[in-house]
């Protein structure tokens, strides 16, 4: 393993100037820096975190922080967790996983997901800097982190529309919160702008559900339908649902929203947009080291894509 001694040789420095590089950085020139930096990387050297803690007072630990009712949460947290973990190790930083709100001092950030409008005030009065995964309300200014649920839910109608559906209806979820209400806006103003007529329906963030509402529809949801699911979960109840009786993509078309594993495992495969979850963890991650650094709150809404498969004419 390297050691500063390494680092120092490779650098043509003393080991002081490596440990004021790591520790002090501001007090040693950019050259200086520049090389020292080249070096740790080249001979691949790892601090001593326990004695960069006492240097910087930080502890090295960044809490991700489940709100989700289990029962509900999807499967892009797995796909999220692997690549914050991956992006915080290489800035030397440990990924916890929590799923209660509470002051925490061996932590410096959390980022969470999951969260409802009763669980903001908490939020916003720990004492570390936090990022939030999905839009904040207007009435509470924290840093957040989103796909941009609107254009998601606009791709996923004007692609029904283009495809030839005569009707096109909406099924959201039951959640009171921006990202949903984003999703369902998206819909609303597109078939508004085509002088299409809007239907929305509601239900719980489970497939059955969805199955459930279909087979109550069915005797009056004409042929030649697209239907837009505010979630892969949704669409994969509404795909069960038509697969017995009715023809998927002619007779009836279906996207759904999120694009991690539930998309892939529905028979017929299912067209849905696909949030990016690479960029979103990336952000994630900027925006909390910003706020670690002193820099201002980061409000950032990433665009997802749609992804065309066989639940839709092509």
């Amino acid at each position: 393993m390297a050691n500063l001694a390494d680092v120092a040789h490779r650098a043509h420095v003393s080991k002081m100037t490596v440990s004021r590089v790591i520790n002090h950085p501001e007090k040693v020139s950019k050259e200086v820096r520049d090389a020292v930096r080249a070096a740790i990387e080249a001979v691949g050297y790892q601090p001593n975190r326990m004695a960069q803690a006492l240097v910087t007072n930080r502890h090295y630990v960044i809490e991700f922080l489940v709100l989700e009712d289990v029962v509900t949460v999807e499967p892009n947290y797995a796909i999220l967790l692997l690549q914050l973990a991956d992006l915080l190790n290489k800035k030397g930083y440990t990924l916890q996983i929590s799923t209660k709100i509470q002051d925490n001092h061996q932590i410096d950030g959390v980022i969470v997901s999951g969260w409802r409008h009763a669980d903001l005030a908490a939020l916003e009065a720990l004492n570390v800097p936090v990022v939030l995964y999905g839009e904040s309300p207007l009435d509470h200014d924290m840093a957040f982190v989103d796909s941009d649920n609107r254009l998601g839910t606009t791709l996923a109608t004007q692609h029904l529309i283009q495809a030839g559906y005569d009707k096109i209806i909406y099924i959201g979820m039951q959640v009171d919160l921006p990202f949903m209400r984003e999703r369902e806006q998206g819909y609303l103003a597109t078939m508004a702008a085509n002088k299409r007529v809007s239907r929305v329906y509601t239900v719980a963030n489970h497939s059955h559900e969805a199955e459930r509402l279909i087979d109550n529809l069915m005797p009056h949801l004409p042929e030649n339908t697209g239907i837009v699911c505010a979630t892969d979960r949704i669409a994969l109840g509404v795909v069960r649902a038509l697969g017995r009786n009715h023809g998927i993509p002619d007779k009836y078309g279906v996207v759904g929203f999120d694009g991690v594993f539930i998309d892939q495992i529905t028979s017929p495969q299912l067209t849905t947009i696909r949030q990016p979850f690479e960029q979103i963890a990336q952000a994630l991650v900027d925006n909390l080291f910003l706020q670690l650094n002193n820099g201002e709150l980061g409000m950032q809404r990433l665009a997802p894509d749609l992804i065309i498969r066989d639940t839709t004419r092509h």
